[in-house]
């Protein structure tokens, strides 16, 4: 049960009597709860409440039976999560059915509750179980604030840090030089704990070392450590001082440049589908360049065995870009190697046009035209390219190619692009 204070909600809908109904059952079970009712309301002014002081849980009543009006009420969440990623909305359903919970969860909502079989037992419990996850997210990011403090004085036996390169979700990654190689390498290092969240990305953490550590290969990072600390895992690894894709794009490729390098990362995808793993995040900034040009792939932290059952995800839970996630991944469904090559097709069209096919005021619209949106047409200057674009980008799995080999052999063999 929640503390005295009672929880912070806001409920937005148009339906008066139902807000006075929500209210008063909140109101009821905590004297000292703080409701916010809004009747209609615009994503600007939902963004500026909940700037002014986040509720612990959003209520947001739709009405399913009406499109456009079930479409706003989503857009005004996403929008809303943008804001806030950790608010915890709950979507109080009229109309609906199995296909607008999905709709629901995809858009970001936490939990569905369709108004016609609500009780007042289940509402409290919804809150309760809302306001909770809300305040130890909170809990946890104040420890994750403090962690980063410390992290400010990490020593690492056997490298000198030289400076902080990047920061994720789980780890910081430094360049660092080795004392034992005498060069300059990439360390990552992540905090240990025992909480959930600290064991989930220990795991991910210590799987990027053995997928990596298990190909020898060119086109995959050299591993050189991986070690345990008391209050860090670190993993040394081959440092790229030409850069990655990412920072290429910024320039402009000709055709040619872009064929080079959609077959070399090809045959890179086709390397580690032998040793059966999915990379799932393949990017421009995960492809980094040797001073040769030639592109290798890194950051294997959501990478799988592709025979492994866990290598689908949930409904509402979504690994990789959203600018290069597949149809499946969004979705949650399987996925296999060409799901890597549908990602792969989307750099194809950025290195032939310098945009990204898709775009969005939110990451839940951008995935939403990943699966819905037709396979964007080339310009003419790249028109001749628009057969392999369109079978990389092709929203079923079985349109696409098959696998790497099969892309390779389209292709032909190209001449290295300096």
């Amino acid at each position: 049960m929640l503390d005295a204070t009672g929880p912070n909600l806001l409920v937005v809908g148009g339906d008066s009597k139902r807000l006075q109904w929500l209210t008063h059952h909140a109101t009821s079970c905590w004297p000292n709860a703080q409701v916010t009712t809004v009747p209609a309301a615009e994503s600007a002014a939902l963004t500026r409440l909940i700037s002014e002081r986040a509720p612990d849980a959003v209520l947001l009543q739709a009405d399913f039976a009406d499109e456009p009006a079930s479409s706003a009420a989503l857009h005004h969440m996403a929008q809303m999560l943008l804001t806030q990623p950790t608010l915890h909305c709950i979507v109080l359903a009229e109309n609906g059915n199995e296909m607008s919970a999905v709709r629901a969860l995809k858009s970001g909502a936490k939990d569905y509750l369709p108004l016609a079989r609500i009780t007042r037992d289940l509402l409290l419990a919804a809150i309760t179980e809302a306001t909770a996850k809300r305040r130890a997210a909170a809990q946890a990011s104040k420890a994750l604030t403090q962690a980063g403090m410390e992290n400010s004085a990490i020593e690492v036996p056997g490298y000198a840090i030289l400076k902080d390169i990047a920061t994720s979700n789980f780890s910081q990654v430094f360049l660092a030089r080795s004392e034992r190689l005498r060069r300059n390498v990439v360390l990552k290092v992540m905090n240990r704990g025992e909480s959930q969240r600290e064991l989930d990305d220990a795991e991910r953490f210590q799987r990027e070392y053995e997928i990596i550590s298990s190909i020898t290969h060119r086109a995959i990072a050299e591993i050189y450590d991986f070690g345990s600390l008391p209050r860090h895992l670190y993993l040394g690894m081959e440092y790229f001082p030409c850069g990655d894709l990412r920072d290429r794009l910024r320039n402009p490729l000709s055709v040619d440049e872009s064929l080079y390098y959609l077959r070399a990362i090809a045959e890179a995808l086709r390397v580690i589908h032998v040793f059966g793993i999915l990379h799932r995040d393949l990017k421009p900034a995960n492809v980094m360049l040797r001073e040769d040009n030639s592109p290798v792939l890194i950051d294997f932290g959501l990478a799988r065995r592709s025979l492994d059952d866990a290598g689908t995800t949930g409904i509402g839970q979504v690994l990789g870009s959203p600018y290069y996630i597949s149809p499946e991944q969004s979705q949650g469904q399987r996925v296999d190697a060409r799901t890597d090559l549908y990602s792969l097709g989307v750099m194809f069209y950025e290195m032939l046009t310098g945009q990204r096919p898709y775009a969005g005021r939110s990451a839940v619209a951008i995935m939403e035209q990943h699966s819905t949106a037709p396979v964007p047409t080339l310009p003419a200057a790249t028109a001749a390219q628009q057969p392999l674009l369109d079978r990389l980008m092709a929203k079923q799995q079985n349109a696409r190619y098959a696998s790497a080999d099969e892309l390779l052999a389209d292709l032909g063999p190209l001449a290295a692009v300096a």
